[in-house]
């Protein structure tokens, strides 16, 4: 057999073999139904699966791409730069996305905008800019071409020359805003509640005046309601235009960028209005706390009816030495606001005389809990917060049944001394001087609080905040409920107020309002110690 035979019969064998049941299989049908299909070969088989594991390649590659998102920066008033670079510390840290930074640098001009043709998703928190000419046209183009676009706070009204990029792209009405000096509470619309740009978001609040927005294009879907004590308006919103999804929030305050719940929001409209789903990242671990040594020596305060039935009540002084390992501070109620202006002034106060307590104590190997009630929201993702959550669950004991006698003085009308109505919701989050070490922990559950302490062997908890009459007293996490589990309690008498008018019985000054109640926990609920006592009582 010569050579070129044995190459033809090689190559007719392994044709014929079964390693190619592609090349030897039958032709596709030519009809389906009632359509005639045109007759696909072997090879043009091949070529259509090479072409779609491209396809299937590429797509993958796009999906795993940081996406790219353009923050257009030009709210003075609001420090729009500031927080948009944290902003951006904080999406590129927790998402698959990279943002870059346009900043005005004065109200007629944009910094270089070609960011915009190689975006995924352009964010707007620009405020009364009067650019003009190439600028503004390059953001009209941007905006009117049905690019993905997220607006935030003043980007209703971003462009002096162009107020009408509210109507035309966010479709909302912005015409100025509500009374400042009130907080915002801002709720999910209940049309929105399964929408994918609120997953994972509770409400929130803001100490931002309320924008009137209203109403919105017909064509809006309408995501959050804001309210105060002077009325409601829609705070977030998305929409479509000429084929582009548009997301807008009248929030967007310096405070509200440190706010975790809205800060998700933020991202989640990002990768909405990009069609892309969210890509976070892992949360990093909570590191455990060291364990701590030493001793705390602790000169405490209690009250003893000498002669019973006499209501003669005498102040006894005593000293107890606590392990610091079993020992925590909880911190209850120590809001950044009030509804009651003359208790925010007073806890403003409050917290400058806590925070070097705290710094001295947390040193010494305290653990610290911080308590602000209705907060949470605030907190979502941090560590702190996490670091409550993750503790399983301790079943707490049945309570002790301890008797609970009247107060000794009357806070019916709510206590406030400042003569503010109605009451509301003024809190949104811990008061910003009371700082937040890494060891901390966040929460405002009475069982979760219990289930930490248990977890960590904590035996003595000290308490300090507002108000002794009602929260420091009557929170799940505090005095009341704490003892009533077995946990022993310690009020911080010279690191709490009360809510007390002294215009109602039995018409002392406040002051002598809040002395009364530290007296009334001493005789029937906790020992007390002082500021001055607890410092000199840290380990040296």
């Amino acid at each position: 057999m010569n050579a070129a035979a044995f190459h033809l019969r090689s190559r007719s064998s392994v044709l014929s073999g079964p390693a190619c049941a592609i090349s030897a299989a039958p032709s596709i049908p030519r009809r389906f139904g009632g359509l005639a299909l045109p007759r696909f070969g072997a090879p043009t088989i091949q070529r259509w699966l090479f072409l779609l594991s491209l396809f299937v390649l590429l797509a993958a590659q796009a999906a795993s791409a940081p996406l790219r998102v353009c923050c257009i920066s030009g709210s003075f008033e609001y420090e729009s730069d500031k927080s948009l670079k944290a902003f951006q510390q904080y999406l590129e840290a927790g998402y698959n996305a990279a943002c870059t930074l346009v900043s005005a640098p004065d109200p007629d001009h944009l910094g270089d905008l070609s960011p915009l043709s190689q975006c995924d998703v352009a964010l707007f928190f620009t405020r009364r800019l009067t650019l003009d000419g190439p600028q503004l046209e390059r953001v009209k183009q941007y905006c009117l071409s049905g690019k993905p676009i997220v607006g935030v706070r003043t980007a209703s009204h971003g462009f002096q020359k162009w107020l009408e990029f509210d109507r035309l792209v966010l479709g909302g009405n912005y015409h100025n805003h509500f009374p400042a000096g009130y907080t915002q509470k801002d709720v999910i619309d209940p049309g929105a509640k399964d929408d994918p740009v609120l997953e994972g978001i509770g409400a929130i609040t803001s100490r931002a005046s309320l924008y009137k927005s209203g109403p919105l294009a017909p064509d809006t879907h309408l995501l959050l309601t804001g309210s105060t004590p002077e009325g409601s308006a829609p705070v977030a919103w998305t929409r479509e235009i000429n084929g582009g999804r548009v997301f807008y929030t009248s929030l967007g305050a310096q405070g509200d960028f440190e706010n975790g719940t809205f800060r998700r929001l933020l991202a989640n409209a990002l990768f909405w209005v990009a069609r892309r789903q969210v890509e976070r990242k892992p949360l990093p671990p909570v590191p455990e706390r060291p364990m701590p040594t030493g001793m705390l020596k602790l000169r405490l305060r209690t009250r003893v009816e000498t002669f019973k039935g006499s209501g003669a009540w005498d102040a006894v002084t005593m000293t107890r030495e606590v392990p610091v390992a079993e020992t925590a501070i909880v911190i209850c109620d120590m809001w950044d606001n009030h509804w009651c202006q003359g208790a925010a002034q007073r806890c403003a106060v409050l917290a400058g005389k806590m925070e070097p307590v705290l710094e001295a104590a947390r040193a010494k190997g305290v653990q610290i809990i911080h308590c602000p009630s209705e907060t949470m929201d605030f907190y979502l993702d941090s560590l702190q917060r996490r670091r409550m959550q993750l503790v399983a669950r301790v079943e707490p004991p049945p309570p002790l049944a301890l008797p609970d006698p009247p107060l000794p003085i009357d806070d019916s009308d709510g206590g406030c001394d400042s003569a503010e109505k109605p009451w509301y919701m003024a809190w949104t989050r811990e008061h910003a001087a009371i700082q937040i070490g890494e060891f901390d922990g966040i929460s405002d559950q009475g069982a979760e609080v219990y289930s930490f302490l248990r977890a960590h062997g904590i035996q003595f908890i000290i308490v300090m905040g507002v108000h002794a009459n009602m929260c420091v007293l009557n929170r799940p996490f505090a005095i009341k409920q704490m003892t009533r589990w077995g946990v022993h309690c310690i009020l911080a008498r010279d690191l709490t107020d009360a809510m007390y008018n002294p215009r109602m019985p039995p018409h002392v000054s406040h002051w002598q309002g809040v002395e009364l109640v530290v007296e009334y926990i001493e005789k029937y609920w906790a020992p007390s110690v002082s500021t001055e006592d607890l410092l000199a009582g840290l380990p040296q």
